[in-house]
């Protein structure tokens, strides 16, 4: 079993540290309806309008778009791309208690404003976005200072345990298993595993649903890739710290 276990900053005595990460616009509250592709869902607006809604995570997410369930949509700028469908995009749903980021196009923003602030997992001089891999065969999402870091949201939760993925990913298996080549040349890499699923205690591999993005976990970890998953909070507006949580290969 490998357990990864990290303390969370804590404020100087007197004072106080900002939880607060990222900020959204405001989102406009409508109901799912459904999902007629990954990639699009229709939603009931509070006008009672239907509109058809981009959906930015691919996952299955059925623990948290479902009928009758509350989301949260962001109008499309009105300088944005004329070959858009849509004119909403999904920023989130509510899970069991609070609301649930879903939107992995603000995954990369997140990340940079955590790699940036006193709770970055590591210490970071320089910041390199989108860097494509010395193999050239992938780009990955930071170069912090001289270690290639690649960032995955995770919003699927079995009671106090955070699982990635919630369906295969053939790209994500890819991605560990460049870093791990990597990380057998003696180059740092990393995951960083961004969690959204609630009062979780924990994070784990979905070995049920994905047994071999398990598997490459277990060993890009032998080889030394270094996996971090961080518990994020978010209200509907803001994206908050709350604190790093163990990675628990075989619970």
């Amino acid at each position: 079993m490998y357990i990864n276990r990290h303390h969370s900053p804590k404020p100087k005595k007197g004072g106080t540290v900002s939880s607060i990460l990222y900020r959204l616009p405001k989102p406009e509250e409508a109901v799912f309806i459904s999902r007629p592709n990954r990639f699009l869902m229709n939603a009931l607006t509070g006008s009672g309008e239907q509109v058809k809604v981009h959906v930015p995570d691919p996952g299955r997410l059925k623990e948290l778009l479902f009928s009758g369930n509350r989301v949260l949509i962001l109008p499309v700028p009105e300088d944005s791309s004329s070959a858009r469908k849509t004119n909403w995009t999904l920023a989130g749903a509510m899970g069991e208690k609070e609301w649930v980021l879903v939107n992995t196009a603000l995954h990369s923003r997140i990340a940079e404003k955590l790699f940036r602030s006193k709770f970055s997992p590591f210490q970071v001089s320089k910041l390199r976005r989108e860097v494509k891999a010395p193999s050239g065969r992938s780009r990955f999402d930071f170069l912090l200072d001289r270690r290639w870091v690649e960032v995955k949201g995770c919003t699927l939760r079995a009671g106090k345990r955070a699982l990635f993925p919630d369906a295969p990913t053939s790209r994500g298996r890819k991605h560990l298993e460049e870093l791990t080549e990597m990380a057998a040349d003696n180059i740092q890499t990393a995951v960083v595993f961004l969690v959204f699923a609630g009062d979780v205690k924990s994070f784990s591999p979905n070995r049920a649903t994905d047994p071999k993005f398990a598997s490459a976990l277990e060993k890009a970890i032998e080889a030394g890739v270094v996996v971090k998953a961080v518990n994020l909070s978010f209200n509907g507006r803001e994206v908050k710290w709350k604190g790093r949580l163990p990675v628990i290969l075989n619970p």
